[in-house]
């Protein structure tokens, strides 16, 4: 009875311990991956980082890429929770959204969070996806995974009877896919607020009937 109780309170602790040391690798991962690239950015390099030996990175992760795919993962949904963007409620709110200025205003928004969060990771994926068939795997379901949620957001846009005539939805969705991607995020290097003001008024200008 008395290894029975000891039990039951000293695994929830080391469950606890290992999700931080989990997240810590994590973080480090991130970090690195984001500041000096994917190729050279090694396990060893990470649990340094960490504060941890290499041993116990392989403990959570299998290799690099999965730990990468992790970050990613984190990073892009803000959360641990392994549901995609456009299964999670908030991405229905924005859907939801009846007028087309508010609904540009809502995808923005949320876009220019996500970029602070993983734009740096994002883009180390992409310009490792050249070399590595695991990274160009990553980036391409990636690539994807934007394109649908952009058609989505287009749909809803278009839904809303203000787009312009000649916009269709697959256009539409063109447009979003290029504007909110990282690239343009990256390139232009603006702090959040100016990067969402002008991200708003240049698709609203765009898009939306009745605009100059």
């Amino acid at each position: 009875m008395k290894d029975e109780v000891k039990r039951s309170y000293s695994s929830p602790l080391r469950e606890q311990a290992a999700l931080r040391t989990r997240a810590q690798v994590r973080e480090a991962g991130h970090r690195l991956f984001a500041r000096d690239g994917f190729a050279a950015t090694s396990i060893r390099r990470i649990a340094s980082e960490a504060g941890v030996s290499e041993r116990t990175v392989y403990t959570h992760y299998r290799n690099k890429v999965e730990l990468f795919q992790d970050a990613l993962n984190v990073a892009i949904a803000g959360d641990e929770e392994p549901v995609a963007m456009r299964d999670r409620p908030s991405f229905a709110e924005v859907l939801a959204t009846p007028s087309a200025r508010d609904l540009i205003a809502e995808l923005v928004g949320r876009n220019a969070i996500v970029l602070e969060r993983a734009g740096a990771l994002i883009m180390a994926g992409i310009e490792s996806s050249g070399a590595d068939p695991d990274m160009r795997r990553i980036s391409d379901e990636g690539e994807r995974a934007m394109r649908a949620n952009c058609l989505a957001l287009a749909e809803a846009l278009v839904g809303t009877g203000e787009v312009r005539e000649e916009f269709d939805a697959d256009a539409v969705a063109d447009v979003l896919t290029t504007m909110l991607s990282p690239h343009v995020h990256q390139v232009l290097g603006w702090p959040a607020d100016r990067y969402r003001d002008w991200l708003a008024s240049t698709l609203t200008a765009s898009l939306l009937a009745g605009q100059p």
